[in-house]
């Protein structure tokens, strides 16, 4: 085993160089706002909101009538509920290949607190206020939110346990495999009692394991995550999976009964699958249609992670590759370079059939949403070439590149993933009560998305936040 670091103190030690908002007494007014509500399809002009110990407790037109507080000439600006993030691996570091004593390969996932740091202030930078971990070391995890609580700038998180996986290839602090003296289950109870707020299961599970993991996290009222390769879609969700993670459901069962043989005789291991599937696939067959119609009688939630597909697809183009390297750990680009990157061992005949099924990718993300699939917008983030909260941006264009229209994309990034995730009784939407979390952009993003990188200003739980301050190296 690789001994860990004492990561819960030294991401302590970071948190506190990263001085948080003082509290007020007094309330907080943010004036001249236009107040974007994707649920209702509009913009309020001249409006302003109230905020006082961390809450929205008043919002109207003009200047409040009655009360004082600390006011805020936001005059202009156009005022969007906090970003959800549904697919941030907010404590996870590089991965690094080493070997074992015996000579067996092995990944194994760095936990440290500065490249911690430096994500999660960016994410609050671009106005992401919360997000969903959808697997990682539950110490990691643990001590994230504990840094948070001292004051590390950065976006509330609900965590995972490790993603749950037999791959004969282990990764160390992020994947934990089943044995024969230590099931599934036992490893979804152990998550569970740890304190995970959901569970998991990942590609190389078999459907009986599934059924297993599945069960024990009913019996302890988590949902299910799933990653999934030869199990399908479709199955996984009469199985009783609540989400499914990326837009590749790579699943032979889920092609033409004619292509499936061939599929799986000329198929490559890892990432190729990406490609390769797509182009075995038939959009217009019962098998898709049937899991699309499985999907939303269900109501399994997906986040397609687009942005993470697009950059291994164009990963030829060092341009494209480092469009966003200023928000880039430096340690992370080198790594994301040298060792731990999607499309290993891609040839440039492979690039052209990947970039040559995107339009299918595309496709498919368009017609889950217009069939009542409920998607919302994650980003992989930490995995290669996603830029720490700037990436939802992409995310959100590339489905808007889709074909879904862009109130329908606010609503994912807002108040559908807060719904989904169970938390939309106080966040995910401006009204009164709810937690203040709201992000002041320049531009209107109804009109366009890519107002969502022109940040302003960003509310965390009523704290005020300056994205030019969270950008600067700590």
């Amino acid at each position: 085993m690789i001994p860990r670091p004492a990561f819960s103190a030294c991401l302590l030690a970071t948190a506190a160089l990263a001085l948080a908002p003082a509290a007020h007494a007094e309330p907080d007014v943010y004036l001249g706002l236009n107040l974007v509500d994707p649920q209702t399809e509009t913009i309020q002009p001249d409006a302003y909101v109230v905020v006082e110990d961390g809450r929205i407790v008043e919002i109207g037109q003009g200047r409040p009538e009655t009360g004082q507080g600390r006011m805020h000439d936001f005059t202009g600006l156009f005022a969007l509920p906090g970003l959800i993030d549904t697919h941030a691996h907010v404590s996870l570091g590089a991965i690094r290949l080493g070997t074992d004593e015996d000579g067996a390969p092995y990944l194994a996932a760095d936990h440290r607190p500065d490249i911690v740091a430096h994500n999660a202030r960016r994410l609050l930078a671009y106005g992401v206020t919360t997000v969903r971990n959808p697997g990682g070391d539950m110490a990691a995890s643990r001590a994230y939110d504990e840094a948070r609580a001292a004051g590390l700038p950065g976006p509330e998180a609900l965590q995972a346990g490790e993603v749950i996986d037999r791959s004969p290839f282990p990764v160390i602090g992020l994947a934990d495999r089943p044995s024969e003296t230590r099931g599934v289950a036992a490893i979804v109870a152990e998550q569970a009692q740890g304190g995970a707020r959901y569970i998991k299961l990942y590609e190389s599970l078999s459907e009986a394991d599934l059924i297993e993991g599945i069960a024990e996290a009913r019996r302890h009222g988590l949902p299910v995550i799933a990653h999934l390769s030869d199990v399908s879609w479709t199955r996984a969700a009469d199985l009783g999976v609540d989400a499914l993670v990326h837009m590749m459901p790579v699943s032979p069962d889920l092609l033409p009964p004619d292509r499936r043989e061939a599929y799986v005789a000329s198929r490559r291991q890892g990432a190729f699958a990406f490609f390769e599937w797509y182009e075995a696939v038939d959009l217009d067959a019962p098998e898709i249609e049937t899991m699309i119609r499985t999907l939303a009688r269900e109501q399994v939630h997906v986040d397609a992670t687009l942005v993470a597909f697009e950059a291994a697809f164009r990963g030829d183009d060092a341009a494209f590759l480092a469009r966003d390297a200023d928000l880039f750990h430096p340690d992370m680009q080198a790594n994301w370079s040298e060792v731990f990157r999607f499309d290993l061992g891609w040839t440039a005949e492979d690039y052209a059939r990947a970039r040559a099924v995107w339009p299918k990718v595309l496709e498919l993300t368009r017609r889950m949403h217009e069939a009542g699939v409920p998607l919302t917008l994650g980003t992989d983030m930490a995995n290669p070439f996603i830029a720490p909260g700037r990436s939802m941006a992409r995310e959100a264009v590339l489905h808007h590149a889709a074909g879904i229209p862009a109130w329908d994309i606010l609503r994912m990034a807002t108040s559908n993933a807060a719904r989904t995730l169970g938390i939309a009784d106080r966040t995910g939407a401006l009204a009164v009560g709810q937690e203040a979390d709201i992000v002041f952009l320049s531009a209107d993003p109804a009109t366009d998305l890519n107002a969502l990188i022109q940040v302003r200003a960003v509310l965390s739980d009523g704290a005020l936040h300056d994205p030019e301050t969270l950008l600067a190296d700590q």
